[in-house]
């Protein structure tokens, strides 16, 4: 696994599952320097290895498409804002679409492309 990039990073607290976005030259050593302020075990899920400049613009990105996901998961009414989520707020909540976007990254498949075909089947 790389250790430069866009990181996800999860973390099971409060009973639920949460993931955060970020990026580092050094992945293991943000991991390490998050994981020193919470009492919970993080895990690197995925590393994006992108350079620097790069890993602005797709953590961007990113952060983008797992914001609108939270907000269509809230719409359908699947997950509710709790107390946990109030005190993770920079933090995603790890279900759902959020949960198989991460995945297929992970996996190695190309959510974008599958999203945009989706979007397209909408409008027509």
């Amino acid at each position: 696994m790389e250790n430069s990039g866009v990181y996800f990073i999860t973390c099971e607290c409060f009973g639920a599952k949460f993931v955060k976005v970020g990026r580092s030259t050094d992945v293991a050593s943000r991991r390490r320097e998050l994981q020193c302020g919470c009492p919970f075990e993080l895990m690197i899920e995925y590393i994006h290895p992108v350079d620097d400049e790069e890993a602005i613009t797709q953590e961007r990105r990113y952060r983008a498409k797992l914001r609108s996901l939270a907000q269509q998961i809230q719409q359908t009414d699947a997950w509710r804002l709790s107390t946990s989520e109030k005190l993770m707020p920079r933090w995603f909540p790890f279900v759902g679409e959020i949960e198989a976007y991460v995945l297929e990254l992970k996996n190695g498949e190309s959510p974008e492309s599958a999203f945009a075909t989706d979007q397209q089947s909408m409008l027509f």
